[in-house]
């Protein structure tokens, strides 16, 4: 008899297992493409504060594909996920993947770009608007003179659209006065810093002139830059602002070929992310009250998270990245 009763408390206590592991929260997180090194750290920050506050989180890509992030979304939802985050391949397309998962039940935030024309629960973003300001700011206060040049991201990413226009907003006083020039502006498909050397060295090439000031939207684009005036061999100074602190761009401000860099607070955004999703599957009304401000996609106001970024030049690098965030060792930086 005590055999059989213990074989029941055993039974029991599976079956008592089995129910809470389905009760528990399952999230998703599908970044665009793990060639972008921030994306794949982002999405393990999201998974790590879910995990440790109970859920279970699947990581997905679309490696850069719109169809291919689709077919991993309805994997997900097959899965029966309660939430889903995404940095979307195709801002207008993934309008597809909201409709379907809300359809059924699950709820979807917008990861860095926001989808368009859709009833999306919630976005988690830098804001550009700051981001144009620090990248003028930080160039005007050490060249508050010169002729300069734009390079934006892909006019299909509405962060290079936004980052344009706030560069050009914050530009304007400077350029009223006369101090400032823009002699060239243009969009860079893919932020692709092969793209971006094009760009560069057709100005050069058609315009005889190589720029006081790059406006560079990205450090990718920055780099490519950096390589048009080495292989150049110009030995005209050259500013030239970033964003994402890559390891290539930290390093090219550490050796004084790059002025600047944005640096995303990475744990702190996914981090953030994951907490409003965990509380959007628990209480939508709860995770709403967690905006700091409404983003329109086209179809309605969208609670919204703006997390600030960081200007990292060569006075604060180390402090920044390697003392305070631990983003990077010392060795990585300056080795």
């Amino acid at each position: 008899m005590r055999n059989i009763n213990l074989i029941v408390f055993m039974c029991l206590i599976v079956i008592i297992n089995a129910c809470q592991s389905d009760k528990a929260v399952k999230l998703g997180f599908i970044y665009s493409t793990p060639n972008t090194e921030r994306y794949v750290k982002e999405a393990n920050f999201f998974r790590a504060y879910a995990e440790k506050h109970g859920a279970t989180v699947y990581l997905e890509h679309g490696n850069g594909d719109e169809a291919i992030q689709y077919q991993k979304a309805l994997e997900l939802f097959d899965k029966g996920i309660d939430g889903l985050a995404i940095i979307a391949v195709n801002a207008n397309t993934a309008a597809a993947i909201v409709r379907e998962g809300q359809g059924r039940g699950v709820k979807v935030m917008a990861y860095n770009r926001l989808i368009k024309n859709c009833d999306l629960d919630f976005f988690v973003s830098g804001d550009n608007n700051a981001l144009g300001k620090m990248m003028v700011d930080e160039i005007i206060k050490v060249k508050p003179r010169g002729n300069a040049i734009i390079l934006g991201g892909d006019k299909y990413d509405r962060n290079a659209v936004e980052l344009a226009a706030s560069i050009n907003k914050h530009l304007k006083p400077h350029i009223e006065s006369g101090n400032i020039d823009v002699l060239y502006e243009t969009f860079v498909e893919e932020w692709s810093d092969v793209n971006a050397a094009y760009e560069l060295e057709q100005f050069i090439s058609l315009s005889g002139q190589v720029p006081d000031i790059i406006f560079a939207g990205f450090d990718g684009m920055s780099g490519g830059c950096i390589r048009v005036l080495g292989e150049r061999n110009e030995e005209k100074v050259v500013y030239i602002s970033g964003q994402d602190a890559t390891v290539e761009g930290v390093k090219n401000i550490v050796a004084g070929k790059q002025q600047m860099t944005a640096f995303h607070p990475l744990k702190d955004t996914g981090s953030k992310a994951a907490e409003i999703m965990l509380q959007l599957v628990a209480n939508e009304k709860k995770a709403e009250k967690m905006a700091n401000s409404y983003t329109n996609n086209g179809q309605i106001d969208v609670p919204t998270v703006k997390v600030p970024s960081i200007a990292v030049t060569k006075s604060n690098v180390k402090k920044v990245l390697v003392d305070d965030a631990k983003f990077y060792t010392y060795e990585e930086i300056y080795n």
